[in-house]
């Protein structure tokens, strides 16, 4: 018979998005984050599967809300009653600082069948040898399966390690199936570059660690799911899955589908990987204008005609989280502060006609500046390099948040006369060509 466990990884539990709107007295994204983990195990209990991996970020921060700890548990518990078992990693996300506990700890609940791999000295301080808890731990989540799960965590891909004495060097045993899980950026992946975010430290995977006969590796860290190219044998043995994440970070990730891995293990052959896709909030960018020989009335009607394309409520998001709103942006390249200034005057009628949308923002990219002939201009640049521009400062926060709220609800002429008073205030500050703000 074959056996079928799922993999899931990066589900940010706390995550949210500034300009989001608040649903409930909560940020829309944070519930879109607990439903993504929700259907993730449901849909594993549907599949059949006997267990679930975690392979880490279970949460988005190593010092959890409340309520973002009760949302992991009302998750785990649905898993617990359906007689799954369940292991997870840790991540850097979850790990804090050398004197806290990562957070994923709050899931180590081996009374109900869940086992974390994370560092506290209750468990046992590292040692040299063939594991080190916390660092290195293979797991055996099923006694009547040979099934082995050497899990290395965020802090096992420590380089400093080797300075104490801990050398982890994850080798498979010589019997049953066995899978390397790790956190990290896994160096023969040429979207390495991709996966940097800097939280927390970089830790990287070594490429020659999957290429010592493991049946599967299983990894996550970076938020596109899917197998690693160039790794495995012609029968499928040894190839290298990331799992990727359960809710799309803002427009830093890249559009994929999000979801979790099943692994079918067979009888005999190789084992069997497969992207199984969950829900995700729509999410849009409109293509970038260029500002340069437009007019302000020219960039306004493709804006006003970008947002009057379709409602931008999706009916199963509205379903699942009680509102239904798309994630929509556009950006603006190549405006001069005089375009700027008279696009302001459009925001709050931009964000009336993008009602509907959960998210709605217009960013300002690239714009062009005036460079002073009365002075040298590497005398400018030099003087101005470290000035702030607090007029796009502003012009970013009058598209999302409380001030852009504000702005929308007051009535126009008041409208009007507070940003021109606010940015006379703060003055234009001058900017030589290729210095960035």
């Amino acid at each position: 018979m074959t056996y079928v466990f799922g993999t899931v990884g990066c589900t940010h539990l706390g995550y949210t998005s500034r300009g989001m709107r608040i649903h409930r007295g909560r940020n829309l994204r944070l519930i879109d984050g607990y439903v993504a983990n929700e259907l993730v195990t449901t849909q594993m209990i549907s599949a059949g599967c006997r267990g679930i991996w975690h392979g880490g970020d279970v949460f988005h921060y190593s010092r959890p809300q409340p309520h973002d700890i009760e949302a992991a548990h009302r998750a785990d518990d649905l898993r617990y009653e359906a007689g799954l078992w369940a292991g997870v990693n840790t991540g850097n996300h979850d790990a804090g600082a050398a004197a806290n506990m990562s957070a994923s700890a709050v899931l180590h609940r081996p009374a109900m069948n869940c086992r974390v791999v994370y560092l506290d000295g209750r468990r046992g301080e590292p040692t040299p040898g063939t594991t080190h808890t916390g660092l290195y731990e293979v797991l055996r989540p099923d006694p009547d399966r040979d099934l082995y799960l050497h899990v290395v965590s965020h802090f096992g891909l420590d380089p400093a390690l080797r300075a104490a004495g801990i050398v982890v060097d994850p080798i498979p045993l010589d019997h049953g199936v066995n899978i390397l899980c790790s956190h990290g950026i896994f160096v023969g992946d040429s979207r390495l570059y991709k996966a940097v975010e800097r939280h927390g430290a970089d830790r990287l995977i070594p490429t020659e660690w999957v290429t010592r006969g493991w049946d599967v590796t299983l990894l996550s860290d970076y938020h596109t799911p899917g197998r690693v190219d160039g790794f495995g044998d012609a029968d499928g043995r040894g190839q290298v899955w990331y799992t990727g994440s359960t809710v799309r970070r803002g427009f830093s990730d890249d559009e994929s589908p999000r979801g979790w891995l099943k692994v079918v293990v067979p009888e005999r052959g190789a084992l069997q990987v497969s992207l199984q896709q969950i829900w995700q909030r729509p999410q849009t960018e409109f293509p970038s204008i260029d500002a340069r020989g437009l007019t302000v009335s020219e960039i306004n009607d493709r804006v006003r005609d970008r947002l009057a394309s379709q409602g931008w409520v999706d009916e199963r998001s509205q379903a699942l989280t009680g509102d239904g709103g798309w994630i929509v942006r556009q950006r603006i390249t190549g405006t001069s502060s005089g375009q700027r200034h008279d696009l302001q005057a459009l925001i709050g009628k931009w964000a009336q006609a993008a009602e509907g949308a959960a998210f709605w923002r217009v960013r300002f990219d690239d714009p062009l500046t005036a460079v002073s002939a009365a002075r040298p201009s590497h005398v400018h640049a030099a003087i101005t390099e470290r000035v702030v521009d607090f007029q796009r400062a502003l012009d970013e926060r009058l598209t999302a948040g409380n001030l852009a709220k504000t702005l929308r609800e007051s009535p126009e002429s008041l409208r009007d006369s507070a940003l021109q008073r606010a940015r006379a205030a703060l003055g234009a500050p001058q900017q030589s060509p290729g210095t960035s703000t």
